[in-house]
């Protein structure tokens, strides 16, 4: 249990006891608030164990907790929260400057500085907000007016993706219509407008290739032991791609990874589902086993 003498020690008001000790800091220079024009002069904090949680008032939380361990006197408390509030004022403005390269538009609550965005393409609707530490998640999902379920956890870094449909195919993986895989492969018709990678061998031979800077998406529709899947990759740089596989209770995987180094998705997915590769089934006109 935390010595509450050692955080009065800290300079630091202190309430509560057990699991509801609390603190509080009182700041000798305010923080800003750029956007709502507000000055936070007081910053209550939960005491979590060896560390200082912000929780009070909205322009903190979420703060980057700090580790009674690592600081000696109240200046080092104060550096430390103004430190990691300096910080996410600058993700604010570096993630707002990507959102606008792919033609959104960034959102900052006037209160909590928070972060959002909103994005909607071919019926999917979807609300985007970023931690304090510029980590964007999906906070919620429409399609044609129906909510969907959203996975809890899933972050990605915004600046992978340098185009916005490599983001919005990415991230419209997540969120596949059920029985879409079903759809493609029993109805042709279903699938228009979608090209197959072999259809482009085909058009243009082996030997054509892909600049270096040119954006690339890649979906694979699956199934395994019954169950639908998709795998989606975005092109990052080079030859690196952002990849991800998801199900019907969605994200599975994700992760970037070297092309070169890549196994084939049927390895892939048979790894990560722990079944042997026959168990994995492509879908689509043409598709084979790897």
């Amino acid at each position: 249990m935390m010595d509450t003498a050692r955080l009065r020690q800290l300079g630091l008001e202190v309430r509560g006891e057990g699991e509801g000790l609390e603190a509080t800091l009182v700041l000798t220079e305010p923080l800003e608030n750029p956007v709502g024009g507000r000055q936070v002069e007081r910053v209550g904090f939960q005491v979590q164990g060896d560390r200082l949680v912000p929780v009070d008032p909205p322009e903190v939380v979420g703060l980057r907790p700090i580790a009674l361990g690592s600081v000696q006197g109240t200046r080092e408390v104060e550096a430390e929260v103004v430190d990691a509030f300096n910080e996410h004022l600058f993700h604010v403005q570096r993630r707002s400057a990507e959102l606008r390269a792919l033609g959104l538009s960034p959102e900052v609550d006037p209160v909590s500085l928070r972060l959002s965005t909103h994005l909607s393409e071919h019926g999917l609707a979807l609300t985007l907000v970023a931690d304090r530490q510029g980590n964007f998640q999906v906070s919620s999902a429409v399609r044609d007016g129906q909510a969907l379920s959203v996975p809890q956890g899933h972050t990605f870094e915004l600046s992978e993706f340098r185009e916005r449909g490599a983001l919005v195919g990415y991230l419209a993986a997540l969120f596949g219509e059920q029985g879409s895989a079903e759809a493609v492969r029993t109805r042709p018709e279903a699938s228009e407008g979608v090209v197959g990678f072999s259809e482009v061998v085909r058009a243009f031979g082996e030997g054509a290739l892909v600049p270096p800077r040119s954006g690339l998406e890649l979906l694979v529709l699956l199934e395994v032991e019954g169950r639908p899947y998709r795998f989606a990759a975005a092109r990052v740089a080079g030859r690196t791609f952002r990849g991800l596989l998801a199900g019907a209770q969605g994200k599975v995987w994700a992760e970037r990874f070297e092309l070169d180094d890549f196994p084939g998705v049927v390895p892939l997915v048979a790894d990560l589902l722990k079944v042997p590769a026959e168990a994995v089934k492509l879908i689509g006109p043409g598709a084979r086993q790897e």
